[in-house]
Formats: structure tokens, C-alpha cells, sequence
């Protein structure tokens, strides 16, 4: 005779340890599943140690699919790119594993600073809203054009923020440091699909003052250092103002966040058709082989960037190094000329 029995809690001491290496090892959705309908015997604390891994475990999973999804790729096309981000990727998940095992083995809650566990914040649009704020270029138009910059949208923010990083990488010219960046882009706005976010609220306001405007002025305390080294290089030989190395700072930090309007201002264009003609020099000087499209991708999203401002918003920032350039031809004509006059 066989009874029909309502499904009851089980009690296991070994349950903590099973379901967080379950949700580690791929198996997340699941486990998130046992806990919701709660037929397990287990304290409130130890559902909080499975849920951190639950977390976790959607992050091995997304490499996971990262890491298939690149293999298939890269067999289909052979190109050297999706070799980096497959071979990136399985070290990435590997290290994951390795690092999940041993904690949920040592009894280590992962997905906590101190004694604090990192706070999932709501996130304030559809999902759909938060891909196209991530979005390359199309970020760039939305930054400019709501022009909010004294309470700014955060998610157009640390976009811009977070692709300026992937420049920086990337021309350093290094395809493992660049892929990796890009991967970390890919896992950022997965996380945030999912309700994750791993950034405290000190953190976003660290990062909401590296710049105000333009992301230029991420480099306005090197500028604002040469500036104050060179002008106190200049006094020595010749009497000039001298300001102090907070005062050079800040006016470079005003110089780099002015948005200009291209019409009529001839200085803005004399700068840009300069980097044309210095990175073009520096293209036939190095021979870079363009057919390679991916090992310079950082060169063709910072033309697409100023051609969507060009195009689109018609104003302009200032640019590093040519800006420079610039003025350090000024200066040298000024005080050559003051030199001349006084001999």
C-alpha cells in the first residue's frame, strides 16, 4: 500500500556545505529555487553563507557560458581575439572554482567586506535601459545630450567611466589586458542584469568626482604636475606669474571640462586636425597593420567618439596631449619673443 505524503523539511547537517558548492559549480537557479520553497532544515544564518555562493554561482556560470561560447567561436573563425577571451575566460572560471571550493571547504562567506555583505541596490530602470546606458558611443550621446553634469545619471556615468578604462588598457597593446578589461565590462552589466552590484555607494562617489564633464579631465593632475614643473623651470630664467600646484590643477581641471562649440572657434579644429596629422604620423611610423582590427580598437572607438560629438552635438573637449603641444609652442614662442626684446 503506497502513501501519499506531503513534502517535508529535511534536516542535514552537511546541507550548508552541499548547496553552496551545488550553486558554485553551475548549478545556482537551482538551489535558489530549494530555498525559496524552503523544505530544507537549515538556521537563517546558513541560508544567508548559501545565498552569498548563489551570487557567486551565477558568476562562474556566466564565465562559464563565456568560456563555451567563445570556444565555439573561435573554432568557427580562428580569429586571435576569441582565442584571448576563451583562454582568458577559462582561467577566470578556473581560478573561480578553485577559490569557491576552498571557501565553502574552510567555511568562508564570500561575497563580504569586513563584517558587511554587500548590499544588492535595486536597480532603477528595466533591463533594457541599462544595456543601452553601457552601450559605446550611444552613451556618449546620452551623456551630452540630458547635460546633467551637476547630478548626473550614474549608470551613463560609470560607463563612460568604465570604457575610458578599456582605452587606457588597450593601448597599451597588450590583447590579454584589454580582453580581460572587456570581459570585466561583459560581467559588470551582467551582474547588474541580475540585480547584483557589487560597487559600494563610497565607491560611486570616489568615482562620480574623477570627472565632471568630459573624461579627458581624468588627466588633470599629470597636466596640472608638468604645467607647474615647467612654468617653475621658466622663472628661473624668466620673471612669469607663478601659481601654485593646486591652482595649476584646477585650471587644468576647468580647461578639460569645457564642452566647445566647433562653429567659429578655429583653436578647437587647429588641435583636431593636429591629432589627425600626429596619428597618422604615428601609424606610418610604427607600420601598424590595420587588417588586425581588433588589436586597435581602442583607436577606432576614440574617432567614433569624437565624430558622434562632431556630428551629433557639434561641441568638442579639449584633447590631451596635442592641447599640450599647443600651448607648449605658445610658450615658447611668447618668451622667445620676450628673451629677443630684451636683448
Amino acid at each position: 500500500m503506497f502513501l501519499f505524503m506531503e513534502e517535508t523539511k529535511v534536516h542535514d547537517t552537511n546541507t550548508k556545505t552541499q548547496l553552496s558548492l551545488a550553486a558554485a559549480l553551475f548549478f545556482s537557479p537551482l538551489v535558489q529555487n530549494m530555498l525559496n520553497k524552503n523544505t530544507r532544515d537549515i538556521t537563517d544564518q546558513e541560508k544567508d553563507f548559501i545565498r552569498g555562493y548563489i551570487k557567486f554561482g551565477y558568476i562562474t556560470l556566466l564565465f562559464w557560458i563565456i568560456t563555451i561560447a567563445s570556444g565555439i567561436m573561435n573554432y568557427i573563425f580562428a580569429l586571435d581575439i576569441l582565442n584571448v577571451v576563451y583562454t582568458v575566460s577559462i582561467f577566470l572560471l578556473v581560478f573561480l572554482l578553485m577559490i569557491s571550493i576552498v571557501s565553502i571547504l574552510s567555511d568562508i562567506s564570500l561575497l563580504k567586506w569586513g563584517d558587511h555583505t554587500i548590499q544588492n541596490y535595486s536597480v532603477e530602470w528595466n533591463k533594457k535601459d541599462i544595456i543601452f546606458k553601457y552601450l559605446p558611443l550611444y552613451n556618449i550621446y546620452l551623456w551630452y545630450k540630458i547635460h546633467s553634469f551637476d547630478r548626473p545619471n550614474w549608470r551613463i556615468k560609470e560607463s563612460l567611466i568604465l570604457w575610458t578604462a578599456f582605452l587606457i588598457l588597450s593601448f597599451l597593446g597588450n590583447v590579454l589586458i584589454s580582453s580581460s578589461a572587456l570581459i570585466l565590462i561583459i560581467f559588470r552589466i551582467s551582474a547588474l542584469m541580475s540585480d547584483i552590484d557589487f560597487i559600494n555607494i563610497p565607491i560611486k562617489q570616489w568615482l562620480n568626482k574623477l570627472f565632471l564633464k568630459n573624461p579627458e579631465e581624468i588627466r588633470w593632475y599629470l597636466t596640472g604636475l608638468c604645467i607647474y614643473v615647467g612654468k617653475s623651470l621658466v622663472h628661473i630664467f624668466v620673471p612669469i606669474q607663478h601659481y601654485t600646484l593646486e591652482e595649476e590643477i584646477a585650471k587644468e581641471k576647468e580647461a578639460y571640462s569645457r564642452i566647445i562649440d566647433i562653429q567659429g572657434n578655429i583653436n578647437i579644429l587647429i588641435e583636431y586636425i593636429l591629432w589627425i596629422i600626429l596619428t597618422i604620423g604615428l601609424v606610418y611610423t610604427l607600420h601598424i597593420n590595420f587588417t588586425v582590427r581588433t588589436y586597435y580598437v581602442w583607436l577606432w572607438l576614440l574617432i567614433a567618439r569624437y565624430v558622434v560629438m562632431i556630428t551629433q552635438l557639434k561641441h568638442l573637449p579639449h584633447l590631451p596631449i596635442v592641447r599640450e603641444i599647443m600651448l607648449l609652442v605658445e610658450t615658447i614662442i611668447l618668451y622667445g619673443k620676450k628673451i629677443f626684446i630684451h636683448k
